[in-house]
């Protein structure tokens, strides 16, 4: 279902063809015949795979504001947003704004004709913003240009903002789910529309669909805080559902996740191209890139990286990650422009304090918890701004963590919230679908949980993946430390290549978490193997994750069992 303010009212299908049968021009003429071909294949992929929805109530509202120079470049993701059902709401600003508008970066107007969009629709809105804000180094950019809103708390008082366009109440959160597209042309728009559907398209079975890239930088000031910062990482990782599978670099070398300059950048940007469903940084950065040195990962990998499958978002609790004055734009900016890149980025456009940052991560991390997971991007968006605006922290915790990295004291928490929510931004489109792999498959253990023991595992498959190939897995849990780390040479000349074998093989070993595995083909639905448990088992509980494969399908299973207990059926906590 389509609306234009070009033909306000009409209701239009993706091929141009109103619900009479009449054709109305809808810009399909840019695409030509294959553009309409590879139209057709996505919707037919779409009907063939069940997510056709059943009214545009039902999926929601999908607005999309952008000008006549970058919308062809728009069309296949408008067609896609349309075969799912959604009320799709086409604004154009060469329509609504003058030149002098654009020019000045006035989008009162917009906003505006957004409310009115959004007022009396009873299901869900989402606002694609498409188009840059900054004009610099653009020749004729007033034509594309999308104003930004104003900030009016703190610093970010007269400050570009995206937060206004999502209609935000007393507390300073959004009513619906607001991205911007920064495309500075129609070849950027068109690589960033592309890695949107081929990220939401790819539901063939792999690793990334259920792991986690993090990233944690040095946050500087000693000991306390590194101490802080690794409490900090438990804390984060305990209440993470145990189907996502979590590769962990930390820039702190009492870590064991550790690793030194360059090993570490390596490693993180190869953790990042090797695909995940969402990608998480906390630390310092700065415009041209991540790190107290802004060389962790810099803007010019961020720009080249090559993301062949499994592009997920990034998070980041970095400064300036998502500036774009003047003409030094920031490593999350050219993290989305590039087409193989991450497909969307969460983060703040000014110097994002650490505690605002933390209740941004725990917001994000909180629908990472409990399955099923969000179906949108835009609910993990609205997550991180519900953090902000409404997250607990006590005033011992903000006073500490302001002082470490923040106003000494001199700005209020309460303050610093409706700053912050006006400072961070989604790139990327809030209905963008995330391929979460389903945990359906419910397991059963049975046998003694001691070491050497032999324990029973039993499941049953949803019937898409009867005749399945399942492997099983016994793993110890995310906040446990490794067996036999490595010790550490004191730092020398002389033991320089000692350390780095000791942290590489430490590192290898914090991020390994299989402690016995098994491959079973499935009964039809069923299933049952009985596996060996390792000769030590230092922790207080093990995970038992089953994952299922068949032709273009995937599920996991995943059960928590505690060690040194005799578990009947159905014992242990089912996830």
């Amino acid at each position: 279902m389509f609306i234009t303010n070009r033909c306000p009212g009409s209701l239009v299908g993706p091929w141009g063809i109103c619900r009479h049968g009449a054709r109305i021009s809808s810009g399909m003429g840019w695409m030509g015949g294959m553009g309409i071909m590879r139209l057709l294949a996505r919707v037919l992929f779409i009907l063939v795979f069940g997510r056709f929805a059943q009214g545009a109530e039902d999926a929601g509202q999908w607005i999309v504001v952008t000008s006549p120079e970058l919308r062809p470049a728009l069309e296949p993701l408008i067609a896609d947003r349309g075969a799912e059902g959604f009320k799709v709401v086409i604004l154009d600003t060469g329509e609504l704004l003058s030149q002098e508008q654009r020019h000045q970066g006035n989008g009162t107007l917009l906003k505006k004709r957004v409310e009115g969009q959004v007022q009396g629709f009873k299901g869900r809105s989402y606002l694609l913003l498409a188009g840059p804000f900054n004009t610099a180094g653009l020749t004729n950019s007033d034509n594309i240009v999308l104003p930004a809103l104003r900030g009016a708390v703190g610093r970010m008082k007269g400050e570009p903002s995206d937060s206004g366009y999502g209609l935000p109440g007393d507390d300073g959160m959004s009513r619906m789910a607001v991205g911007r597209l920064p495309a500075r042309n129609r070849g950027e728009l068109s690589g960033m529309v592309q890695k949107t559907l081929e990220f939401e398209h790819d539901v063939k079975p792999a690793p990334w669909r259920n792991r986690l890239a993090l990233l944690l930088g040095n946050p500087g000031g000693g000991m306390l805080a590194e101490m802080f910062m690794q409490q900090s990482l438990k804390a984060h990782l305990a209440p993470l559902h145990p189907s996502w599978q979590v590769r962990t670099v930390f820039n702190v070398a009492s870590s064991p996740f550790y690793l030194p300059r360059p090993q570490d950048r390596e490693a993180a940007v190869r953790y990042i191209e090797e695909g995940d469903m969402f990608s998480i940084y906390c630390g310092h950065s700065g415009p041209a890139g991540m790190g107290m040195d802004e060389r962790f990962i810099p803007r010019k990998d961020w720009a080249t990286l090559n993301i062949v499958q499994g592009r997920g978002p990034f998070f980041t609790c970095g400064c300036f990650c998502c500036q774009m004055k003047g003409t030094n734009e920031a490593y999350g900016v050219a993290a989305v422009r590039n087409p193989a890149g991450p497909v969307a980025v969460i983060g703040a456009m000014e110097e994002s304090f650490s505690a605002p940052g933390q209740l941004a991560v725990e917001g994000f991390l909180s629908c990472l918890t409990n399955a099923p997971f969000p179906p949108r991007l835009g609910d993990y968006w609205l997550s991180v701004q519900a953090g902000l605006a409404r997250g607990g922290m006590d005033a011992a915790t903000f006073a500490m963590m302001d002082v470490m990295d923040g106003t000494e004291g001199k700005v209020p928490l309460a303050t610093q919230r409706q700053e912050h929510l006006e400072m961070w931004l989604l790139l990327g489109d809030p209905a963008l679908r995330m391929p979460v792999v389903p945990a359906d498959i419910p397991l059963k253990a049975q046998g003694p949980l001691v070491c050497g023991k032999t324990i029973e595992i039993s499941g049953g498959l949803p019937r898409r993946l009867s005749g399945a190939e399942v492997r099983l897995t016994i793993e110890r849990p995310l906040t446990s430390e490794p067996i036999e780390l490595e010790m550490v040479p004191k730092n020398s000349q002389e033991t320089r290549e000692a350390r780095v074998k000791a942290f590489e093989a430490n590192h290898q070993r914090a991020n390994s978490f299989v402690v016995s595995s098994a491959l079973k083909k499935s009964v039809g639905t069923n299933f049952s193997v009985s596996m060996k448990l390792g000769d030590a088992m230092p922790w207080s509980n093990v995970v038992i994750r089953a994952t299922a494969t068949v032709s273009n399908e995937m599920g996991f299973g995943v059960l928590v069992l505690p060690v040194g207990e005799r578990m009947a059926e159905n014992g242990g906590a089912a996830h």
